[in-house]
């Protein structure tokens, strides 16, 4: 059927097709409007009108199953209504009557010719014609009583959700609304939030997502009317496209049409109104005239709520503002009553709100006091404000001191009111005053107002003024520019300025810390804390503080001193110049004059003096040695804690008067020694004192560890140089006798046996040279440096015989080490990965020996030189460390911990020391070394915790 507002859908109900087809030919003929949709019975005629959309219903009367007056009947029951014209061939007054008693609204019998079915579309458009009239005035009168519905219930409500949930209400009550809600927009996700609603909305809302964006979300009517600010309606939601999101919950709801309209008031927007239809084209233009106009007047009654929402905010925001002040407010009438105050003018004084209102504001005060308050309250109408001080005097007649200010109040024609203040307390402020001239009498300083003018004008100053700087605070304010002029040191002066200066422009706070000279000519260090007081954007005093921070200082100065004199002490090359060096820094740079160093002698199990200061021996002699168990020092070094003495005296077994040490610190330097700091004064060293002491002990016993470490490695290096000599003396010459004895019983006999004692000969020097070559690498490394790898690598390559071996280096970082052990070591990995790398020989590395054959099978543990294969080698770099890997056969997993073992090999001539050569510079380095596969499946070593050359 035709979806023109205009169409008259008719329903021709007729058992015989062929009339009805005719029929509905010529009903089409005679107005193109009619549009005729043919059922064959009642049943289905009735399925049809249920679907809607049927303007007039034209039906046969003679029909199987139910006649034409009992389909009428059927129809009337659900749509009493909707234009019924009875067209049948068995026409009589009977049925006729029927007919009218059942509702129909014309009859008409079929008679022969074409001219009837002009009458019949006359009969049909004018039934249909009377009916929309009717619908019409039906439709307007339901407008007409739903504007007026709402309007009723939101003058009525007394609250904004009050006024939502009516309007709800009404719509959802109102046929053909089936459901209403209202929501608001959060403006962070741009998403329409449900507040309010009503019908049958069935969980409806809870399964749904509308936005106001451009998004499928937000192209509904709801996002629509939100975004654009207008009613946005979806006339038939099944066919709505722009509906797609919500179609399939709407229709199972049985919604079929939806309007939405922005509930806007003055450009303010306050939500949005949606309802929902039972079918589709509700919204006509006179309902959506409606809904727009009802949208106005919803928002703008939203909006008087909200207006008088805030005014009572704002009002109950200022009495609570001023019922919460901790001062007094007041508004007085020109003769001087009260016309307004606040809850805390009731509660300070003890007068009920009745007895204030009473009462004039003078009887708030003493007798003697009211005639000056009396003026002050006429010289502030008169010249605008005023201020006074005076005791306000409560009901039991106690006097409470308070500052009042006031100002002239006049209505907005200028005409004078009265006068409007505040009362402050000054009791805690009085109190304050009392506590802060106490704290600025006992504060380790001074407390400053000055102008920030070079010379810094004193203007107030107090506290402990003379003590830091020798002058009475009356002569720094009264003899301006005193302070920056004579007092700042003169190589500090331009500084502070600067510094202050930098602070205050960008409106902070300061802190300096500098040099003054006392008016005795003493310098001492200070460290001030102050900040800038403003006036209209400019500074035009300072205020802060200053307090003496010398021994600070000293301290700070004397640490920075003490770390770079404490390098020399590691940097020592014997345990003698470490301590002397030692006891010269305690002397010098901390200020201790007594002190002595006792190192411990192992064969004599004595604490022996080693350094010490003049003034030590002026008072003791030449410090003695200290058995086991004998003194302080004993204690300090055999408990390993560390002993302090503020006055020895007080210990009578310990204190020898003849010494005149009364204060002492015994540091313990581990198991190499003790450090003794004496002075002639009790309580001579404070929290710092040790502290610096522990630092220079500290690093002592660093050197000495390092001394002593340095010691023990040249003894090792001593011991192997002694086995290397005797392995070379006493092996390599009985070997040259035996090849000697060779050559001579080559030339008298050939024996085939010969060669094998050759070959003997051969095994046994390079047994020699490998044991020697293992001998040197076990000896730890002591002078390491940085190491271009790359460079090394690059260079090691072209000393060995690589053949058709290729490289690839992947390296880019400098190492620490010994630079020619770590050459042999790469090397070393080079030959192997090159004499086993040969495709005809697949073969593991192991031993680095100069004989065999490329025809010979090389076992773990062995490199033998057999032409060498095209064997790939990359050297690549590890997060700490680098790695060696081939493409060769590999190592076998359960042989990779067996290579690095003394003496391993499977080969007959193999010495087994090849991967013990590698693991000795390994050790001798401190690094790790790990066997694995490499990515092509040869052998990969992996090479790490070895530090980076910059570290």
């Amino acid at each position: 059927m035709s979806s023109s507002p205009d169409a008259i859908r008719v329903l021709h109900v007729d058992d015989e097709p062929e009339l009805a087809e005719m029929a509905a030919t010529f009903l089409e003929r005679e107005d193109d409007r009619i549009d005729v949709e043919i059922a064959s019975n009642a049943s289905k005629g009735l399925d049809r009108v249920a679907d809607g959309d049927v303007d007039c219903v034209v039906s046969d009367y003679d029909m199987p199953g139910r006649n034409g007056i009992e389909f009428l009947e059927a129809v009337r029951e659900e749509n009493p209504g909707l234009p019924f014209v009875l067209y049948t061939g068995k026409g009589s007054e009977e049925v006729a009557s029927d007919a009218i008693a059942s509702g129909v609204t014309d009859y008409l019998q079929k008679e022969s010719g074409t001219s009837q079915y002009t009458v019949l579309a006359n009969r049909v458009t004018n039934a249909v014609e009377q009916y929309r009239t009717s619908q019409r005035a039906a439709e307007l009168d339901r407008i007409r009583t739903l504007a007026s519905d709402i309007n009723q219930a939101i003058v009525r409500a007394d609250s904004r959700a009050a006024v939502e949930t009516r309007v709800c209400e009404i719509f959802s009550e109102s046929d053909p609304y089936l459901f209403a809600w209202i929501g608001e927009i959060d403006p962070e996700t741009n998403r329409v939030e449900p507040q309010t609603s009503a019908g049958m909305e069935r969980g409806y809302l809870d399964g749904i997502t509308i936005t106001t964006d451009e998004s499928p979300t937000g192209q509904g009517p709801a996002g629509t009317a939100i975004r654009e600010r207008r009613i946005a309606v979806s006339q038939n939601i099944a066919e709505d496209p722009r509906f797609e999101p919500w179609k399939a919950e709407a229709i199972e709801r049985g919604f079929r049409a939806v309007a939405a309209l922005p509930l806007e008031y003055r450009d303010t927007l306050y939500g949005v109104l949606v309802v929902y239809a039972d079918r589709p084209n509700a919204f006509d233009a006179n309902e959506r005239d409606l809904l727009d106009e009802l949208g106005s007047d919803i928002a703008h009654v939203l909006h008087s709520f909200e207006v008088r929402a805030s005014l009572r905010e704002e009002r109950d925001f200022v009495e609570q503002a001023l019922d919460s002040l901790n001062d007094v407010f007041y508004v007085i009438n020109a003769d001087g009553t009260f016309r307004r105050w606040n809850d805390h003018l009731a509660a300070v004084t003890g007068y009920t709100d009745e007895a204030l209102g009473r009462m004039r504001a003078t009887d708030l005060f003493p007798e003697d006091d009211r005639e000056r308050i009396a003026d002050a309250i006429e010289e502030a109408l008169v010249t605008g404000e005023t201020t006074v001080e005076s005791a306000l005097l409560t009901a039991d007649d106690e006097r409470v001191p308070y500052e009042f200010t006031g100002s002239r109040l006049t209505d907005l024609d200028g005409d004078l009111i009265g006068l409007i203040g505040i009362g402050r307390d000054l009791t805690e402020r009085k109190r304050r005053e009392r506590q802060l001239k106490r704290l600025v009498d006992n504060l380790p300083g001074m407390v400053y107002r000055c102008g920030n003018k070079p010379g810094w004008p004193m203007e107030d100053v107090r506290g402990e003024v003379t003590d830091l700087t020798g002058y009475q605070p009356s002569e720094l304010v009264e003899r301006a520019g005193i302070y920056g002029e004579r007092i700042i040191h003169p190589d500090d002066r331009a500084a502070v300025w600067s510094s202050i200066q930098d602070a205050l422009d960008g409106r902070e706070p300061f802190e300096i810390t500098y040099r003054i000279r006392t008016k005795d000519g003493d310098v001492k260090w200070v460290w001030e804390r102050g900040q800038g007081i403003y006036d209209d954007g400019h500074v035009e005093e300072l205020e802060g503080f200053i307090t003496d921070v010398t021994r600070r200082e000293q301290h700070k100065r004397v640490i920075n001193t003490l770390h770079e004199t404490a390098q020399s002490v590691v940097r020592a090359e014997t345990a003698e110049k470490a301590a002397e060096i030692a006891v010269e820094t305690v002397h010098d740079v901390l200020d201790m004059p007594a002190s002595a160093i006792h190192l411990h002698d192992e064969d004599d199990e004595e604490l022996v003096p080693v350094a010490w200061t003049d003034l030590t021996e002026e008072l003791v002699g030449e410090p003695p040695a200290f058995s086991p168990g004998e003194g302080l020092a004993w204690k300090a070094f055999e408990t390993g804690q560390p002993l302090i003495y503020d006055d020895i005296s007080t210990i009578s077994e310990r204190f020898n008067p003849e010494t005149s040490i009364r204060s002492e610190i015994v540091l313990p330097l581990d198991d190499h020694g003790v450090l003794l700091i004496g002075s002639t004064a009790p309580d001579a060293f404070d929290d710092v004192d040790v502290s610096l002491a522990e630092t220079v002990a500290a690093h002592t016993t660093t050197a000495l560890g390092r001394i002593e470490h340095q010691r023990e490695l040249e003894r090792q290096n001593e011991q192997l140089a002694e086995f290397a000599s005797i392995v070379s003396h006493d092996l390599r010459n009985p070997l040259n006798v035996a090849e000697g004895y060779l050559d001579l019983s080559r030339t008298e006999c050939d024996s085939e046996h010969l060669d094998a004692v050759a070959k003997a000969h051969d095994r046994i020097g390079v047994l020699i040279d490998d044991l020697l070559q293992v001998a040197r690498e076990g000896v730890h490394v002591t002078d390491s440096a940085p190491v271009d790898l790359a460079g090394l690598i690059e260079e090691c390559w072209a000393n060995v015989d690589t053949a058709a071996a290729t490289l690839e280096v992947l390296v880019d970082r400098t190492v620490r080490a010994d630079r020619n052990r770590l050459a042999r070591l790469l090397e070393n990995l080079f030959r192997n990965s090159v004499e086993h790398g040969s495709t005809s020989s697949r073969t593991q590395s192991g031993d680095s020996v100069e004989h065999g054959s490329t025809g010979s099978r090389a076992e773990p543990g062995d490199a033998v030189e057999h032409g060498g294969g095209e064997v790939s080698i990359t050297v690549g770099d590890l997060d700490d460390g680098f790695y060696v890997a081939d493409d060769g056969p590999g190592i076998p997993e359960d042989e990779r911990e067996r290579v690095f073992e003394s003496g391993y090999s499977t080969r007959e001539d193999g010495t087994g020391f090849g991967l013990v050569i590698v693991q000795e510079i390994v050790d001798a380095h401190g690094w790790e070394v790990r066997v694995t596969e490499s990515e092509a499946g040869g052998a990969r070593f992996e090479f790490t915790d070895i530090a980076r050359g910059d570290d």
